[in-house]
């Protein structure tokens, strides 16, 4: 984050008083990881969506009635529908003379550090670039950075540039310092009153785009960053940092030997229609920005470190670039799979981190319990605080964006927990209408003696009962299953049914769990355990009895039209037919 200063903390509030916030795990279910259930294709047409953007929107408009300075922007999209199912906008009383004055879906601000994963994203879809690949390959100018280490070059004073990859940039892992234009020394003000020295202009880089001073230039980086320590080696802790966005720009001009801009517009910004978002300038119009009253960074180049923190864009494109991530329209499924994961913990167990992405991590918004993943990339400058927020697991884009005296980090976190909190559920609501619609009721074979029943309740996954092959009661035999595990064989057996990611033409694979214990059970098992949820081993657990090459817990449906006609449990060699 770039120029983050303290601002008065306001927040827009409990978006809704949701009363369908989670507690832990439900009844100790223990789910895969991921979603539980296919995504809704058109949730914004349910009826609890609809109660809850209702309730966002007028508690929207009660809070930012009463803001003066700030503008605001919020939108969420489903991936599976055309338009956002929610869009709010709020233009405040006092603004620039030169500001638009009707904030709207088009209105640009500036993003701050969203722009890293442009950055990253360049990186990964030009090809040749690995992420194993040493920078110093693509930037060699890097290795002479050593040179201008005070008073000598050692561990302490000098990146060790040898081991700083491309992967360790993209993931704040390279155990660089965090920035260089935003260096005290360099803005005019008397910092000896602080108790600091005076400082030699050999000690300041003359440059950084905002008061006066002109934007810094890739020179002034190579002459000036090797004075900058190290803060770990690398691969030790995440660090944040803005320069490393502007290394793997660098990076990525020497192997394509095009400009960054280019190829960013020609691989990201044309593909997706991004029509107004930039990376170094403003829009051809400044009055298409919203622009704080008193503010000096709207149209100010900051120079290099624009590539990590200083772009521009709107509410539609940031949807769209959102979208067309989740769609794998600039990248692979496979690729994008790979990337949108963790690469290293963070301090807080909520927080993991990847490349560049900060990976909210919580299981207290849906009813069931469950761990869920929100990949988010926050972008601040001066008094513009911004969040990009993708939810894989039910397609969900969310964008918000905002500028002025009542903007702060902590107002788009927790506008962001307002708008999930009211949401999540009731998306959670619409999915499972639609799996309830499209595969729930009672599958049957008359000719083996076989059937089952899958039913949605306020658990994950669907609930699996019944269940019965050649007239044996599957679950209560599902001890005698075990002969080659140790596991106890006497245990109470729920079984539950979740989706995979695999498919061919009209048929679809499912995976069943069988949690063993009853809840209180498995909270005592939880409880005398040092680390929390000890009893959720499902990654460990699942394809684990087979017979014939075939795992008992795999349910392969066939449909038509997206609803299920027939079940086909493979291990147990028969097919059961959905019953009207």
């Amino acid at each position: 984050m770039l120029f983050q200063y303290n601002l008065n903390v306001v927040s827009l509030g409990a978006f809704v008083l949701f009363s369908n916030t989670a507690f832990a795990a439900r009844d100790g279910l223990c789910p895969p990881f991921g979603p539980v259930l296919p995504a809704p294709v058109t949730p914004s047409s349910h009826d609890s969506v609809q109660a809850a953007i209702k309730s966002a929107t007028d508690r929207f408009h009660n809070v930012t009635g009463a803001f003066n300075t700030t503008g605001v922007s919020v939108a969420v999209q489903s991936i599976h529908e055309m338009s956002p199912m929610l869009e709010l906008h709020y233009t405040p009383p006092v603004l620039d003379n030169t500001s638009t004055t009707n904030v709207g879906p088009e209105t640009i601000y500036r993003i701050g550090s969203i722009s890293k994963i442009f950055a990253v994203l360049s990186v990964l879809t030009q090809g040749t670039i690995k992420l194993d690949d040493q920078i110093t390959k693509y930037v060699p100018e890097l290795l002479q950075l050593r040179s201008e280490a005070v008073p000598v070059a050692n561990d302490i004073t000098a990146v060790n540039w040898d081991q700083v990859t491309v992967g360790s940039l993209a993931s704040h892992m390279s155990g660089i310092g965090a920035d260089l234009v935003n260096d005290l020394g360099t803005f005019p003000e008397d910092f000896t009153q602080l108790g600091l020295p005076k400082l030699t202009n050999s000690s300041k880089t003359g440059c950084a785009g905002v008061f006066g001073l002109p934007a810094c230039t890739r020179s002034e980086f190579f002459r000036d960053f090797g004075k900058r320590h190290p803060v770990y080696a690398p691969w030790t802790n995440p660090v944040y940092s803005n320069v490393a966005s502007a290394i793997l720009a660098y990076a990525l001009e020497s192997a394509t030997n095009m400009s960054y801009t280019s190829y960013v517009q020609k691989t990201i910004f044309g593909p997706l229609g991004l029509t107004n978002t930039t990376i170094f300038t403003g829009p051809k119009v400044r009055s298409w920005g919203f622009i704080p009253q008193g503010d000096i960074w709207f149209g100010n180049s900051l120079g290099y470190e624009d590539i990590g923190g200083g772009m521009y864009s709107n509410t539609k494109d940031m949807l769209s670039f959102g979208i067309g991530i989740l769609q794998n329209r600039i990248y692979d499924a496979l690729a994008t799979r790979k990337w949108m994961k963790p690469v290293t913990s963070t301090s807080s167990p909520g927080l993991m981190l990847g490349g560049p992405w900060e990976i909210l991590r919580s299981d207290t918004v849906t009813k069931d319990g469950r761990l869920i993943e929100y990949y988010t990339k926050s972008g601040n400058l001066g008094s513009y605080n911004n969040i990009l927020c993708l939810i894989p697991d039910y397609g969900l884009v969310i964008t918000i964006l905002s500028a002025g005296g009542e903007s702060s980090a902590d107002m788009v976190d927790f506008t962001l927990t307002d708008i999930v909190t009211a949401l999540l559920p009731a998306i959670e609501d619409a999915s499972k209408t639609q799996a309830d619609t499209n595969f729930g009721g009672k599958y049957s074979d008359a000719t083996t003696n076989s059937s089952l029943t899958l039913s949605v309740d306020d658990g994950p996954g669907f609930s699996v009962s019944n269940w019965t092959v050649r007239g044996v009661d599957i679950v209560a035999n599902y001890g005698s299953f075990g002969a080659l595990s140790s596991s106890p064989t006497d245990l109470p057996v729920r079984v539950r049914l979740y989706p995979t990611n695999l498919s061919s033409g009209s048929e679809m694979a499912w995976r069943a769990y069988f949690d063993l214990g009853t809840p209180e059970q498995l909270a005592e098992g939880d409880k005398m355990r040092f680390w929390p949820k000890g009893t959720c081993h499902t990654w460990a657990s699942m394809d684990r009895i087979v017979y014939g090459f075939k795992s008992i817990d795999e349910f392969l449906f066939t449909a038509s039209e997206g609803k299920a006609d027939n079940l086909s449990l493979p291990a147990f060699g028969v097919q059961l037919r959905r019953e009207s």
